[in-house]
């Protein structure tokens, strides 16, 4: 993952340092987090301009690569209701689901390396005490799985118990 990591910074310097993306490790693997300002509108999950030179950037460096992406949308915790949107899950979920696609259509890469999840307003990065807090939280994470499955798609863990409770007859 460090290898992937020191790949990504280089080419996306200038994004990094305009703020509009940072990369940082975590025990997932390689975190990518856009920021909502260059990626969606507020409220949005239609992508903005700056989008595709940003993940081209991104898709050159792990396109090649062996390893899977999950793609992470996350809100503040403002609660949103309106005639596309009746949660901040389903927000999350679309804003993540739109880069999916665009990784799919635009930049061709294997559908079975993908996948979304959507957190709503459950993971803050920070607190959404303020404005500046709130819109940090407005993301959409890209984690570069450092779990390399043979079928191309992160194997689950799977947690069993340690005694099953018997079967009960329906009365």
């Amino acid at each position: 993952m460090d290898e992937i990591e020191q790949k990504l910074e280089p080419v996306l310097a200038l994004q990094i340092d305009d703020r509009i993306l940072s990369v940082k490790p975590s025990r997932d693997g390689v975190v990518v987090r856009p920021r909502e300002a260059g990626f969606f509108h507020s409220g949005s999950a239609r992508l903005g301009p700056q989008t595709i030179p940003a993940l081209a950037a991104i898709v050159k460096i792990m396109g090649p690569e062996t390893t899977d992406v999950r793609i992470e949308g996350h809100t503040d915790n403002v609660p949103i209701h309106n005639e596309k949107f009746d949660s901040n899950w389903e927000l999350s979920t679309a804003r993540a689901t739109e880069i999916i696609k665009l990784f799919i259509t635009k930049f061709v890469l294997a559908p079975n390396r993908l996948s979304v999840s959507g957190y709503g307003e459950y993971y803050p990065a920070v607190s959404d005490d303020t404005a500046e807090g709130r819109a940090t939280n407005r993301r959409v994470d890209l984690v570069i799985l450092n779990l390399i499955s043979d079928a191309g798609v992160p194997t689950p863990t799977a947690v069993v118990p340690e005694a099953t409770p018997p079967a009960t007859a329906p009365q």
